[in-house]
């Protein structure tokens, strides 16, 4: 029991990982062992169980996998997306249609089927506004969805996307759950979450533990093989940390390089996963004044990105100087963005004396959103014409604002493993319902349709373009490096990160 604590395509897949395509805690001696109940912190607790609820596929990994199971798992050796709880996901028409097949006989643990009727009802409910779903966005890629046959949905796209298959582990549309249940309403559902995963719901106590129980009809025997999940969500990375350190815990997770740092020094064993791109500054590219590309090149120059970093991460500067990291194939010496504040300053009085200074407002939410603001603002007031203020924001506004574009400024991830999918979804200019940037540049646009390539030469060479687009036009400036990872006692293993919806709470275990 805790003790109580406060919240504050295959080639293409394969060669775009970042340095390592997957880390984990460590081949252990032996096969795994049944049995224990693993007592994990995650970064965030849970508003409700209803896929639709879902902001964050980092957050909250070991709860979703463990109540949903994985309807596609990432093979870490070759890059390509495998089939968990489907059959298969295919595409025959470069993405304009997919052909999902579901698994015969594959039942939710209510005993009803998990079949295309399901899918259908759960990705239909996530394009309905009324639910203000976080993967709306996504889901609204799909026109919509024919039911075949029992098992088959045939998913019609609004506009062709290929990348449509490695989008689906970064939202919730990984996550299906049972219709019967869900009609039910989200009061009663977030009582009783029916899915098809490996653990089912016991009990709950919101702000407090979820406790979790092995799922004895799960279809990939033997997993799970821990007997209970004990989780709680807690935002604040030192107090998990503290946690883990003082025996409340036997994992969490944490994103922070300094937490990483802290944690291994104390002995305990890290995974750690270090995506491509990163995090940082998405500017609205249809609202001024980032609709004028000089607005956003002067911030660009303006920033001293590392030292931004520095004061957000507590002196674990790693703002990302390349979109890839130097582990990657598709890596180049491309800076993302350059430090020159005389070019900056230059910039925002050629747009001051057209009328238009850069003056402009920072989103800010819970958690460390006010610490970015901050370090913006006291970096801003060295220039003239120019200037940044507070957008405070509620934390139940934050999977919606950058859909609706109802922002000028605020961090948001650009982080991705394969960016067939993820920079597709993000920058290609018909891509109107992922593109929170609004960013809309044929030449890119044009780079990253020839990149789903099965010849490595040319994803290399139209990787280049994007690249170089992103560094002249810069509709995300990203100051610092995105991780995920977990701090584990030496107990714990099958812990495997290899990004989005990972670990996966089928394959931990305990050794006795």
């Amino acid at each position: 029991m805790f003790v109580a604590l406060a919240t504050a395509t295959a080639v293409l897949l394969a060669g775009c990982a970042g340095g390592d395509t997957a880390a984990s805690s460590g081949e252990p001696a032996g096969e795994p062992v049944s049995g224990g109940t693993l007592r994990a912190l995650e970064l965030a607790q849970p508003s409700g169980f209803d896929p639709v609820q879902v902001f964050s596929s980092t957050s909250m990994p070991i709860t979703f996998t463990a109540l949903y199971g994985q309807f596609l798992v990432p093979d870490t050796k070759t890059g390509q997306y495998d089939c968990g709880l489907c059959k298969s996901f295919t595409t025959t028409d470069q993405g304009a249609t997919w052909e999902v097949v579901t698994r015969e006989g594959l039942t939710f643990s209510d005993g009803t089927p998990f079949n295309a009727a399901a899918i259908k009802y759960n990705w239909d409910r996530m394009k309905d506004p009324k639910f203000g779903s976080a993967s709306a966005g996504i889901a609204n890629q799909i026109d919509h969805i024919e039911v075949v046959d029992e098992q088959t949905a045939k998913v019609v796209m609004a506009v062709p996307t290929p990348g449509f298959k490695g989008l689906m582990p970064i939202y919730s549309l990984q996550w299906i759950a049972s219709p019967t249940a869900l009609e039910k309403g989200q009061a009663e559902f977030n009582k009783n979450p029916i899915g098809a995963g490996p653990f089912l719901f016991d009990n709950w106590v919101p702000n407090g533990t979820l406790k979790l129980k092995k799922n004895p009809g799960y279809y990939d025997a033997p997993k799970p093989y821990l007997d209970a999940l004990e989780i709680q969500g807690v935002s604040d990375n030192a107090q998990r940390l503290n946690a883990l350190i003082s025996g409340q815990a036997d994992t969490i997770l944490n994103s922070e390089a300094s937490i990483f740092a802290e944690g291994e020094s104390a002995g305990f064993k890290k995974v750690e996963y270090q995506f491509n791109g990163g995090v940082g500054l998405m500017l609205n590219n249809a609202k001024a004044p980032f609709n004028d590309v000089r607005a956003r090149q002067a911030l660009a120059y303006a920033l001293d990105l590392n030292s931004l970093s520095d004061s957000i991460t507590r002196g674990y500067p790693s703002a990302p100087k390349t979109l890839f990291t130097e582990g990657s194939p598709l890596y180049e010496d491309i800076p993302l963005a350059t430090h020159d504040p005389d070019k900056a300053q230059k910039l925002f009085d050629e747009l001051a004396a057209e009328g238009k200074p850069v003056n402009f407002s920072y989103t800010v939410f819970p958690g460390n959103g006010q610490l970015v603001f901050d370090a913006l603002q006291s970096q801003l007031q060295k220039y003239k014409n120019v200037t940044v203020t507070p957008d405070q924001r509620d934390t139940s506004q934050q999977g919606v604002v950058g859909t609706k574009g109802d922002y000028q400024a605020l961090t948001s991830s650009m982080a991705f493993v394969d960016p067939g999918s993820r920079l597709w979804g993000q920058l290609h200019g018909s891509a109107e319902r992922t593109n929170y940037s609004r960013f809309n540049d044929p030449e890119t646009s044009a780079a990253l349709d020839a990149g789903f390539s099965d010849d490595p030469a040319k994803q290399k060479e139209q990787y280049k373009i994007v690249q170089e687009r992103l560094s002249e036009l810069h509709p995300y400036i990203l100051y610092t490096a995105y991780l995920s990872g977990l701090l584990t006692t030496d107990k714990v293993h099958g812990a495997v990160v290899y990004g989005y919806t990972s670990p996966a709470a089928a394959d931990l275990w305990l050794q006795p």
